[in-house]
């Protein structure tokens, strides 16, 4: 199935991912081609029928950030508003003073799993691997070697909160 011809397609590649080219990439990841089995989620017959379901999400993101909700995305990040309140400025220009009035700000927090993903070492971020995203919500595995025979055994942990990505942490088991 192609796409239709109404949708425009660049002679060189955008320098941002846009909402028309997640749109069309969701669209070419589900589209419903005779023949093969339903193996990874819905399938869609038409180009509109994505663009739908991206203007739907995106809308019921942009829905909850006016209820002031916080929208976390697992393994991706948390956008959240916050509240901005009346300051004094001064007009770049003419370096003349003005107030800025009180208005809300979109912030957003990328998560740790998204930043260690990117922060792969070369080699294995050049070939895409397919991931199950399940596994975005378990911790990122290091490889241990097995201490010698001690009272004390030390386990390196990768950290996994705000401000210490990719620190290693010691900690002691006693042995009984």
């Amino acid at each position: 199935m192609e796409l239709p011809a109404s949708f425009p397609l660049s002679p060189k590649p955008p320098k941002s991912f846009t909402r028309s080219e997640l749109i069309r990439s969701i669209y070419e990841r589900f589209q419903r081609n005779r023949g093969e089995e339903e193996e990874d989620g819905p399938r869609l017959r038409r180009h509109a029928q994505a663009e739908s379901l991206i203007i739907a999400v995106l809308d019921e993101i942009a829905g909850a950030l006016e209820r002031g909700k916080r929208v976390e995305l697992r393994g991706v990040g948390v956008l959240t508003v916050k509240e901005k309140r009346e300051r004094q400025g001064r007009n770049p220009r003419t370096g003349e003073a003005l107030i800025i009035d009180p208005h809300r700000v979109v912030r957003f927090r990328v998560s740790e799993l998204l930043l260690a993903r990117l922060n792969q070492p070369a080699s294995r971020s050049t070939e895409r691997q397919k991931s199950d995203p399940r596994q975005l919500a378990f911790p990122i595995n290091v490889q241990q070697e097995e201490p010698a025979d001690t009272d004390a055994r030390p386990t390196p942990l990768l950290f996994a909160r705000k401000g210490r990505t990719g620190r290693k942490a010691t900690i002691y088991e006693k042995s009984e």
